[in-house]
């Protein structure tokens, strides 16, 4: 069993330090091939690969590329293992048996799915059982905690169109569209350091994610979904989608259900103006 560990950097030479390190400190290193994608850094991180690391990284390459799930697909072309694992620049993997404990346990499933510890959070990320498209919607899978066959990740290329989701659309098509097999493992595989994270990358977010959705499923089984979702009130209106995100921002049921009745009440009104404009009695 031979694993491809993939990291790829853009501008984070310290981060990307941190990761190679963990990486080099593995017991199992012999049974790892390890890879750097840089996409051109201008703070020393391509000299830093030149001049500390270069015997020590399997493959390594320093150049521009269009975006973080492009370098990925590259790290996946230039891989040979039976499986592979992102350690973005900054990960770090989680003690130097992080490798070791799993990598003999792989059973052939496609996807083995670990914990990741989220730093600045204390908490841990993983996946539960089922994993379902529910779930799904709701959070994500480890990606820095996740063992993939590189088969998969050859037939499934990351979508170089969006920055934020393509790992969560990969998991969406593999598991919820095609039924690749999976198995949770309650090992810790990485650390992620989350404190840079902000609401507007959140928003961001979600949104990708809905058109991740239009795209992957005809807009009648996603109605039903979120009727079943947010409620049978829900009709995948501009205004109900527009509630539903003030919903999600916890303002509070109350406040969602005035809203909705609000907005049901100047809809009628307009289809009423609307009505009475047909007729040459109407007030001028």
């Amino acid at each position: 069993m031979k694993l491809s560990i993939i990291t790829i950097n853009w501008n984070n030479r310290e981060g990307l330090r941190e990761t190679i390190d963990s990486v080099l400190s593995q017991t199992a290193r012999n049974q790892l091939e390890y890879i750097v994608v840089d996409g051109g850094a201008q703070d020393g991180s391509k000299e830093m690969l030149e001049a500390v690391y270069n015997d020590n990284i399997d493959k390594w390459v320093s150049e521009l590329d269009s975006g973080i799930y492009n370098a990925m697909n590259k790290g996946v072309q230039m891989a040979s293992g039976d499986y592979c694992l992102f350690l973005n620049s900054g990960d770090v993997l989680h003690g130097s048996n992080a490798i070791a404990d799993v990598i003999n346990d792989i059973q052939g499933e496609d996807l083995i799915i670990g914990k990741t510890v989220m730093l600045g959070e204390g908490s841990f990320m993983t996946a539960k059982e089922p994993i379902t498209l529910l779930s799904l919607y709701e959070n994500s899978i480890p990606h820095n905690a996740t063992f993939i066959k590189r088969q998969l990740l050859i037939d499934h290329p990351y979508d170089e169109k969006f920055r934020i989701v393509s790992d969560w659309k990969f998991f969406v098509e593999t598991i919820i569209l095609h039924t690749s097999s999976y198995r949770i493992i309650d090992n810790v595989i990485a650390d992620f350091d989350c404190t840079g994270l902000s609401s507007k990358n959140r928003d961001w977010c979600q949104e990708e994610r809905q058109i991740v959705f239009k795209e992957l499923f005809p807009s009648r089984v996603m109605l039903d979904y979120f009727q079943f979702r947010k409620g049978s009130g829900y009709t995948d209106s501009e205004y109900d989608r527009f509630f539903v995100k003030l919903r999600d921002y916890r303002l509070g049921k109350l406040l969602y259900s005035v809203d909705v009745m609000v907005v049901r009440f100047i809809g009628l009104f307009k289809k009423n103006a609307r009505w009475a404009r047909r007729f040459p009695w109407r007030l001028r």
